[in-house]
């Protein structure tokens, strides 16, 4: 039994949060947030962490990419912002372009380096004079 369980049954055995507080080792806050979460959730499991609205316009960004970068592979990062606002896609930043292009997975075959080592995704490879 893990420790949020033992000290909510604690206090269901009669115990008063003070003492199962010292008893535990834990602070009283943290007996109100477990008997808070089981009253409000009927369990004591943890709940999902929401961490903002999903990214749709980067995955919008990542779907147009791969075409763009075919047809027009030696375009600036302002040319490629723009032509992708031109496609119907929102404004983005010119470091936002670069996020999305140096986050692109590698070309099939060009996953190694000529060295024989893993290539970080979207990093081209560097061409020696």
């Amino acid at each position: 039994m893990d420790l949020r369980n033992r000290v909510v049954a604690a206090v269901d055995a009669g115990m008063t949060q003070p003492q199962v507080a010292a008893r535990f080792g834990v602070s009283l806050r943290t007996v109100e947030r477990y008997l808070a979460r089981r009253r409000a959730t009927g369990s004591l499991a943890a709940t999902e962490q929401r961490h903002g609205p999903e990214p749709r316009v980067r995955q919008q960004l990542q779907a147009w990419l791969p075409g763009r970068l075919t047809a027009a592979a030696d375009a600036t990062l302002e040319e490629h912002v723009a032509a992708f606002v031109a496609a119907g896609g929102e404004r983005v930043s010119l470091a936002s372009m670069s996020r999305a292009i140096a986050s692109l997975p590698p070309e099939p075959g060009a996953e190694l380096t000529p060295g024989g080592r893993r290539r970080r995704a979207g990093r081209p490879l560097k061409q020696k004079a």
